[in-house]
Order: C-alpha cells, then sequence, then structure tokens
C-alpha cells in the first residue's frame, strides 16, 4: 500500500527530528497533516497512521541505542542508562497504549543492554546506575536477571 509523500515527510521528521519524546512530534504530525490550515488536511489511512506511529517505536529505539553505547559515554549526546529506562518505559507505555506487540523491542534493548555492559565491563568503566537501578531496568524489560551476560564484571558507582 502506497504511503503519500506528505505522511513520509512527517514520518522522517518523527524519526530523525522528534526529541526525547517523540509522540509529540507524532500528534503534531497527525494534526499538520490532518486538521492544520497550513497543512495538506489529508485524511490518513489506517497504513499510514501505522506507518507514523512505525516512526516513533524507531525514534525511541535510537534514543535508547545512543544511551546503551559506549563510543557515545564521552558526548554531549550522551544521556545515560537512566534515561535509556526511562525511555523504554515511555516506548513500552506507547506501544500498550496502541495495541502494540513490545516482543521486537523488547529484545531489541536488552541486547544493546547486554552488549553495552559487556563493553563497560572490558573496558573497565562503571556503569552510571546503582545495582537496584540497573536491576529495575532489567525488571521493566520482563527479565530477572539478563541473560547471556556470563561472567562480566559490572563496576558500579559506588565500587568505582
Amino acid at each position: 500500500m502506497k504511503i503519500r509523500e506528505e505522511v513520509l515527510e512527517e514520518a522522517d521528521i518523527i524519526r530523525f527530528s522528534g526529541g526525547e519524546i517523540p509522540e509529540v512530534a507524532l500528534w503534531n504530525g497527525i494534526h499538520y497533516l490532518t486538521q492544520d490550515e497550513e497543512g495538506p488536511r489529508l485524511k490518513l489511512t489506517p497504513h499510514e497512521e501505522r506507518f507514523l506511529k512505525r516512526a516513533v517505536i524507531e525514534r525511541y529505539l535510537t534514543i535508547i541505542e545512543r544511551d546503551l553505547t559506549l563510543a557515545n559515554i564521552d558526548q554531549s549526546l550522551y544521556r545515560g542508562v537512566k534515561r535509556a529506562a526511562i525511555n523504554w518505559q515511555r516506548l513500552k507505555a506507547f506501544m500498550v497504549k496502541e495495541g502494540l506487540s513490545l516482543e521486537a523491542a523488547r529484545w531489541f534493548v536488552l541486547e544493546k543492554l547486554r552488549v553495552f555492559l559487556m563493553d563497560l565491563a572490558q573496558e573497565g568503566r562503571p556503569i552510571d546506575v546503582t545495582k537496584e537501578e540497573l536491576q529495575s531496568f532489567i525488571s521493566a524489560l520482563g527479565f530477572a536477571c539478563l541473560p547471556l551476560l556470563g561472567r562480566c564484571q559490572i563496576c558500579y558507582p559506588e565500587e568505582a
């Protein structure tokens, strides 16, 4: 099914410029596309609406990945593991509200967290959250512990 050019452009705005809370960009975009006097005043198809919502999910996953990437730690764009956990909660709430399956996103975030922790341990760098905060994030992802972490020794702030 074809997505109209205006919808494609709005999805790109959400995906690449949607800020830290992409739902705001989604609702602004839907308003612009459907109701704004300066917008095209389209009647969005269900397929186009899903396409825009998918852009929100992609934006959240990009933000979470940013904060679970070792190379970003010393850059100004890095917000930390706490922020990744907050954004997971926001993404989860959005997906539940929209009736979307969490599984693919949950496994994506879990893998990014696992690799991030392994990279931190390998570099001997401390994580920027407490054990309790990390466990809370893992629990929010639906796990009792982080699978496949092996014998990775995580250095927490109070141990650094």
